[in-house]
């Protein structure tokens, strides 16, 4: 599945004024564009607003218009509107429910909306209306209201129903908001509602004729309005037609519905409370567009300063990686056999179209191809299911999950993307599927470069979020009960005012980080933890050459600290960010990087002797195959036995191993461990491999007889026993007292039997193992009757 881009979903109250036009069957045409100025009406209103995408949001509005319509301002002279001499005015009180879509999307938080957002809307209006026409001076030359006049009938011969004041309207419109403050816009929005009435002007049939009214003068006067010689809302004279209106002729058009629409002012202030974004961390002025800086040294600059990061200069030794290009590598990590780490290198098939440049995405290399001098061909993750994010950083918890740093691209606000922490399965080795965010993700601030201790219930990592010493700080988080607890900072002994990112904890409990808060070379410089009694008292700068004037980071290192890897834009590199290894030639008893110049020692060649010997004979075994594997480079090298069944292979201190033999006829077993770490002054280790013959098969047959008259016995079950595995044969003689069966010739059997007359005791089958070359025997039972 995709990722969809963050947006801040938040609450706006909003307040509008304007004015209203009617249309309907007092205007030219019914339609919004048959508009009439001269006979505008009110409007104001307010609304409730939620945004719950970065297109979509919702208004709960209430408002008021006033609608106006007079054919004696709006019909030419002699026209049959102009005759008729109708007016209303209604006051129409309206609740919508509406559905704003903007043109433009807004990502990110609300002061990063875009200072000019136009939007369409639709939705729901329910409408209470009440039209009123101006009585003549005969009838005191006030407003009443028109529907219970009945002014087309309505309740009578003509029409019985009356029009219901209650109505509903489907709205339309168009606006834009333009921000004039963080927290206020100011719009400007034209709408126009379709009602399901023809009676907000209460016209809409025919005359019904005086007589219809009887003694109601006052409906008879406002029903039909076509002799009066005065305008009633002008006070202009008008020419009278020669002949009232007869009943059943046309008074109004009933083929079109009324409606009205409304051009208004908006001011929309938001009511949200959550927090902008702080200003840029390392997280993301890392990511997009990287220009490597000089970073000014940190602290006074002189002689014995530079001497603290040159003391150990000596014990390390580091290369620039093949994997390297002109693009920028980074955050590699230990995964299978090789490193996984991010590049935007340009393999055109990752672009980013809005920077012009490739996706950051995830690479994996072998080890083998780390040191090959011509270029490596690593191979791109099927990453799918999260195509157009950058890819930041990963750590593998087991060969079947994986949790990844991401953040989107290819959206406006990318620079300010946050960074989110995911779970990935891992369906093969360079298959990814099923991605899940984990618990601590937040869209108002990052959290990034994740890093597991040993037994995976604690977890560090980095982040921007507020309450912290600086730019980003590094936080714990520890499982309890399957849950993450809150992230803690991990305290000001290791975080600064400055940035600290790409925590490493290693398996020993050694923390390593990179900072440009404490005292350093510049830039990010790469620094080891002290730890007493599990909590970190110091923390201490690694030195040249693993950090330089620019910024190194992101350091992992394997089991026995002898070989790492980290990120650095430093000078003489292949371009941008070019991860670098590191080799540890000499290190200390207490596996620390930064200790003084005690006890060390180097790596030394070593030997590894042996035999194979089998395990049911004991005898060598001449000729075989033997290999061993290191665990830290995943070297393979294989090499046969002697004629003696010996075996030698050079090794090194300060590794891993795995070594096992292998031989036809013989069961695969499981490797031997073997560790040189930490051993000093030996030249040779002795490792006997013992290996086990598989189970060998023999046919076992012959007759069951008496043994006392040599009668065959026919039909007669036998139960053969082996003690040590438990495992029970079931055999029974046939018709001519012969049997047959099938047992492993490594094991000793016995059998009894339970067949009246004989006796119930244990009998013992021969020892077959002396007999390699046999596969078959013949072997007869005899059973020894009761007296």
């Amino acid at each position: 599945m995709g990722l969809a881009p963050s947006t801040d979903k938040h609450w706006a109250l909003s307040f509008q004024t304007g004015v209203s036009n009617y249309f309907g069957d007092l205007t030219k045409r019914a339609s919004p564009t048959a508009v009439d100025f001269n006979l505008s009406g009110a409007h104001i209103g307010g609304a409730f607003e939620k945004r719950f995408s970065h297109r979509f949001i919702f208004r709960g509005e209430i408002a008021w218009s006033r609608l106006h319509g007079d054919d004696a301002q709006t019909a030419a002279v002699g026209s049959f509107e102009y005759n008729r001499n109708l007016h209303f005015r209604n006051d129409v009180f309206q609740l919508s429910a509406l559905a704003q879509i903007d043109i433009f999307p807004h990502y990110g938080h609300y002061t990063q909306r875009k200072r000019v957002t136009p939007y369409v809307l639709t939705g729901l209006t329910a409408l209470l209306h009440n039209p009123k026409g101006k009585t003549t001076n005969a009838f005191g030359n006030t407003w009443v209201d028109l529907a219970p006049l009945g002014t087309e009938g309505q309740g009578g011969e003509f029409y019985k129903p009356k029009y219901n004041k209650a109505v509903l309207a489907i709205p339309f419109g168009i606006g834009v908001n333009v921000k004039v403050a963080d927290r206020v816009d100011v719009g400007i929005e034209w709408i126009s509602k379709f009602t399901f009435t023809d009676y907000l002007d209460d016209v809409s049939l025919h005359y019904v004729g005086d007589t219809h009214f009887g003694e109601n003068k006052l409906a008879a006067s406002m029903a039909d309005r076509s002799q009066e010689s005065i305008a009633i809302l002008t006070g202009q004279p008008r020419q009278v037609p020669s002949e009232k209106f007869s009943p059943g002729q046309r008074r109004g058009s009933n083929n079109n519905n009324d409606g009205f629409s409304n051009f208004i002012v908006r001011v929309r202030y938001i009511l949200s409370k959550n927090k902008p974004p702080k200003a840029l961390s390392w997280l993301h002025k890392n990511n997009e567009l990287y220009k490597p800086t000089l970073h000014a040294k940190k602290g006074k600059s002189n002689s014995r300063e530079a001497s603290k990061f040159t003391k150990n200069q000596d014990r390390y030794t580091i290369q620039n990686l093949a994997i390297n290009t002109a693009g920028s590598e980074r955050s590699p990590y230990f995964y299978h056999d090789g490193l996984i780490y991010t590049t935007d290198r340009n393999d055109r098939k990752h672009f980013n179209k809005h920077y012009r440049k490739s996706y950051y995405n995830f690479y994996f290399a072998p080890l083998h191809d780390l040191y090959r001098n011509e270029q490596t061909r690593p191979i791109a993750i099927d990453s799918s299911a999260f195509h157009h994010h950058h890819h930041h950083s990963a750590f593998q918890i087991d060969d079947h999950h994986m949790i990844a740093t991401l953040y989107e691209a290819d959206v406006p606000h990318l620079e300010v993307a946050q960074h989110k922490l995911y779970s990935i399965d891992i369906l093969g080795e360079n298959i990814w599927s099923n991605i899940k965010e984990l618990p601590f993700n937040n869209e108002h601030y990052s959290i990034s470069e994740p890093s597991f201790s040993k037994d995976g219930n604690t977890l560090y990592f980095v982040s921007d979020m507020e309450g912290g010493y600086g730019g980003t700080d590094i936080y714990i988080s520890y499982k309890y009960n399957g849950q993450w607890t809150y992230p803690i900072n991990l305290g000001d002994v290791v975080n600064t005012p400055g940035d600290e990112v790409s925590p490493f904890i290693h398996p020993d409990g050694t923390l390593y980080f990179a900072s440009d808060g404490h005292e350093g070379m510049g830039g990010l410089d790469l620094y080891e933890t002290y730890t007493k009694k599990g909590k970190i008292f110091a923390v201490a700068n690694l030195g040249a050459p693993i950090n330089s004037t620019y910024d190194d980071y992101g350091l992992i290192l394997n089991s026995v600290k002898r070989t790492g890897y980290f990120t650095s834009n430093r000078l003489g590199g292949k371009g941008g960010n070019d991860i670098y290894q590191l080799n540890v030639n000499e290190i200390n008893l207490s596996r620390m990087l930064t200790d003084e110049h005690e006890n060390l020692f180097t790596i030394e060649a070593m030997k590894l002797k042996g035999k194979v010997v089998s395990k049911d004979t004991k005898v060598a075994l001449p000729r075989i195959l033997v290999s061993l594997k290191n665990l830290e480079t995943n070297a393979l090298v294989t090499k046969r036995t002697d004629d003696n069944g010996n075996y030698d292979f050079d090794i090194s201190n300060e590794s891993n191993y795995e070594i096992f033999p292998s031989a036809f006829g013989y069961k695969r077993m499981k490797p031997t461990k073997i560790s040189t770490v930490g051993v000093i002054g030996k030249e040779t280790l002795e490792k006997t491999l013992v290996i086990e013959p598989l189970a060998q098969k023999v046919k076992l047959y012959g007759q069951v007889t008496n043994k006392t008259t040599g009668e065959l016995l026919k039909n007669i079950e036998l139960v053969f026993i082996s003690p040590n595995e438990d495992e029970n044969i079931y055999v029974k003689s046939d018709a001519e007292g012969n049997y047959t069966m099938e047992i492993d010739k490594d094991k000793k059997y016995y059998f009894f039997v339970e067949e009246k007359g004989f006796l119930e005791k244990n009998y013992q089958i021969p020892d077959l193992s002396k007999y390699r070359t046999v596969t078959s025997m013949k072997y007869n039972i005899r059973l020894e009757p009761k007296e």
